[in-house]
């Protein structure tokens, strides 16, 4: 029962701020659920950052008026900022890959499964590099600068399991975009890493999960 949880309308965490009036008063049930949810969604996406966003909104407006974005659509002001998404194919280097990233945790750079890892990157065409980041980084391009100037730097790291009988071929990477972190399975072949790489930026971009 939601009752159980003890629950009250005042912010998670904050127990000064009412989510409503007389708020910490008043016990979430599955009556008023939605109306708490709504107004916790609310404060932390609106009220709770209004200051910031105004400070954000003067800052950028003292160097561009923001009244002059109004003419574009979001799609052009996403290409402005960030570039064109059908024009910057650049094949990844495998010496630039050897250079910016680290193997760490059971992996170094002349672990085979590294070396075919930047071998598959490397023939990655632009759909590709683009789910790899969203996967890996939590975002679909580079900073500027490419790998290098990944802060912190891709690091990839042997995955590791409970039993030794377990095929690492059966199971896919797992990632910490946090910390640009990719959990490597040590698979048997580059054709498996390939298609398994593909899968999990496929598949599991939008999944979270505690480890």
């Amino acid at each position: 029962r939601s009752e159980d949880l003890g629950l009250d309308f005042t912010l998670p965490g904050y127990p000064n701020i009412e989510l409503r009036k007389g708020g910490r008063d008043i016990c979430v049930s599955l009556d008023n659920l939605s109306s708490y949810i709504s107004l916790v969604s609310h404060w932390l996406l609106f009220e709770g950052i209004s200051l910031q966003l105004e400070a954000l909104r003067e800052g950028f407006n003292s160097v561009l008026p923001l009244n002059s974005l109004q003419m574009f659509h979001a799609e052009e002001l996403d290409q402005i900022f960030c570039g064109s998404v059908n024009s910057s194919l650049q094949a990844w280097d495998f010496k630039v890959l050897m250079e910016s990233c680290k193997p760490d945790h059971g992996y170094n750079f002349d672990s085979p499964a590294i070396i075919n890892l930047f071998q598959v990157l490397s023939e990655y065409n632009l759909e590709e590099q683009r789910a790899f980041l969203q996967f890996v980084t939590g975002c679909p391009r580079l900073p500027v600068g490419s790998f290098k100037a990944l802060s912190p730097p891709l690091t990839i790291v042997k995955k590791t399991f409970d039993t030794p009988e377990v095929n690492p071929d059966d199971y896919l990477p797992s990632v910490m975009t946090c910390a640009n972190y990719l959990k490597l399975p040590d698979y048997s072949s580059r054709a498996i890493m390939k298609d398994k790489l593909k899968l999990a930026a496929a598949e599991g971009q939008y999944c979270f999960h505690l480890s």
